[in-house]
Formats: C-alpha cells, structure tokens, sequence
C-alpha cells in the first residue's frame, strides 16, 4: 500500500530519488545471492530557489540538476520512485466500521474529508487496515489513512519525468523510512517500537513503529535550518558560513561529559539548546498522543536520522532528555558497499544517515512492509 501514484513496476531495480530541499539523493539496491548490495549512489545540492518552506516551487530545475547528476555519474537507470513529505501529507490511524479491504478504498474518500486540511476531490487518498477489531469489539477497525495533495504529487513526478525517468512511484516518506530500517535494525530491536526522527533541512518527520508497521507520524517544522539560522543570527555569519560551521565544529554537550570544548563550539552549543529543546518538545508531544492512544505501550529506541543527526552526541543528549535509548541510523551497515566511484567507506559512512529515504526508496520491490 505504500504509494500514491504508481505505474506497473519492471523487474529491474528501482533507483530510489530523494528530492530534498539541501540535496538530491540517488541509490540503487540490487540483491544478490549474498544479500543487498549498494550499486549505485549519487548526491547533488540543491538551489534554494526551487524549494519554498520545504515544497518543489521549480521542477524544471531540480529536472536539470538531476539529470545531469545522472549523466556526469554514467547512471543507467531502468526505473526511479520519489517519494512525498512535509505537513501536507496525512498520515493517521482513524477508527471506522468494519469492513473489506477493497470495500476500504470506496469508503475512504468520504472519511478522509474529517480529517485533511484541502479538498478530497484534490488529493490522493489510501486507506489500510491496521487491526480488524479494537479491543474485542468486531464491529470496528483501525485503518490508516494516507493522504497527500495531488500538486505535491505531480510536483514530485514532474521532476523525475523532467529529468528522462521511468516512473514507477511516487512512495511515502515513512514507508521508505521502514524499509530502510529494516535492514539497519537487528530483528529484536526493529519488531519493538521505534521512532525514527528524520531532520532534514526543512523539516523534521516524527515516525512511531510497532513491529514494523506505522502508528503515528508528524511533520514540525524545526529542523536543520532551525539551527544553521540560530547559528547565522548569534554569531553574525551568512546562511552558508553558518551551515558550514554547524558541520565543522557543531557539537551538543551531554551533561556526563567532562572533555573540554573549545570555545567557539560551546558557543555553537549555546545558542542551539533552545532549538533542540522545541524539537524535543514537539516530539514528547507526539510520544504522549501515541501512549494515549495505545494505552500501555512504551517506546523502545529512537532511531536518529538525515543530515541533523550528525551532530556530534545529538543521541546521546536526545537519550538523556527522554529517557529512551538513541541511536543514529546507519542504513549502510548490513548492506555490501565496495566499488561506489568516488567514494570512500569514510564517506560513505558519514553521508549513511542522510540515505535512508532513497535506501529505502530503492527496496520498494525487494522489502515488503506498509
């Protein structure tokens, strides 16, 4: 159920594309005899003129970059699936009468119009059944709905279909975030309940997991560039100069730590605490929805990633201030990663947690889950 848009799917591998406001990712999985194995990755930034508060305002462009990405690599690619984001995009368990999957889809659309913020006649909508009863009472079901904005979508398609691609789909971000946490995850630990934070630049995804399947998802708006602004305003630097020392010399101190911090760093750190504590409000906030809906379930492991994640002890911290254990994701680790041109395993590993939405993206055919 994981798509909005879809055409019939090749046999071969799927490039996965994730159009992103700092940058594109492109990645292909193949699976062989051994496992999966990364047989292709690409990465170009992105102009800030084509994105306006996290949403495509120029396809053309974003077409243009990507396809010559795509040349410059000497990427042959039979079949691309992008993926939708950001608060647009609902994503809710809803209770409803019990019913048949293919009854779902007729009575969807008219459920769907309680709960999105624009016109159902404007939009793609989906539904699935999470549990066929709740609690003992066989008349009602819980059933996901997923809905996006039909212009979100388009935009999406138009820039992989600008670029020369096969379209096969335009997938959710969380789904694809699923897939690839599969194959980050031992087994124990991805069948428990887990959060999966994606900070982009733009915004912050909030993901609650049971077993592998989708319960809660909220989008917020503190993100990456929440705190390269902080930075730029405290220390008089521009976008850019604050960006780039956010990476260089930006750490949190985890209040154990007794290592010295030079002073510019605990400057950094200073000025970014009243961000990270909105962000762990906003997430408190979707953990005390989750428990009130799921009355005594607890949450097991907070799983960190995009490019906000690589901020040094931002787990640690994060574990501290919730309670919960924290870890920043590596979607590369059980994946053969040898012969990637131009890159080396240091900076494969240092990019990992911004690849997986297009890690995921790409094991649509080859991981099944909602």
């Amino acid at each position: 159920m994981s798509f909005l848009f879809k055409w019939l799917a090749g046999k071969n591998a799927l490039c996965g594309i994730d159009i992103g406001s700092s940058s594109i990712k492109l990645t292909q999985i193949d699976k062989t005899s051994n496992g999966y194995q990364l047989a292709k990755l690409a990465i170009t930034p992105t102009l800030s003129s084509t994105f306006k508060d996290g949403n495509i305002i120029d396809s053309q462009i974003l077409a243009d970059s990507l396809r010559a990405t795509i040349a410059n690599n000497k990427i042959s690619i039979s079949g691309a699936v992008g993926a939708v984001a950001g608060q647009s995009v609902v994503i809710r368990p809803i209770n409803m009468a019990r019913m048949s999957e293919k009854e779902l889809q007729n009575a969807i659309r008219f459920e769907a119009e309680r709960y999105l913020p624009y016109p159902v006649a404007e939009s793609r909508i989906y539904g699935s059944i999470l549990r066929p009863s709740i609690d003992g009472d066989d008349k009602s079901m819980e059933v996901l709905l997923v809905a996006a904005p039909n212009d979100l979508v388009k935009n999406t398609q138009d820039v992989l279909h600008l670029a020369g691609l096969q379209v096969q789909a335009i997938d959710i971000e969380p789904f694809a975030l699923v897939r690839a946490l599969q194959v980050t995850l031992d087994e124990a630990v991805f069948n428990k309940t887990v959060v999966l934070l994606n900070i982009g630049a733009s915004y912050t995804s909030i993901s609650i997991f049971k077993g592998g399947y989708l319960r809660h998802n909220r989008t917020v708006t503190v993100a990456g560039n929440s705190f390269s602004k902080a930075i730029s305003q405290s220390l008089n630097l521009n976008v850019e100069e604050a960006e780039k020392i956010k990476k260089e010399k930006g750490m949190i101190r985890v209040e154990k730590d007794t290592t010295p911090i030079a002073p510019t760093t605990m400057r950094i750190f200073n000025v970014i605490v009243p961000i990270l504590s909105e962000l762990l409000t906003e997430v408190q906030r979707s953990f005390d929805y989750y428990r009130s809906r799921y009355r005594g379930e607890t949450i097991d492991q907070i799983v960190l990633c995009g490019g906000t994640s690589r901020f040094k002890n931002i787990d640690a911290y994060i574990s501290s201030e919730l309670g919960i254990p924290c870890m920043v994701a590596n979607p590369l680790k059980n994946l053969s990663v040898a012969d990637i041109p131009g890159y080396t395993s240091e900076e494969l590993q240092y990019l990992a947690p911004e690849l997986m939405v297009s890690i995921g993206l790409s094991l649509r055919d080859l991981v099944v889950r909602r």
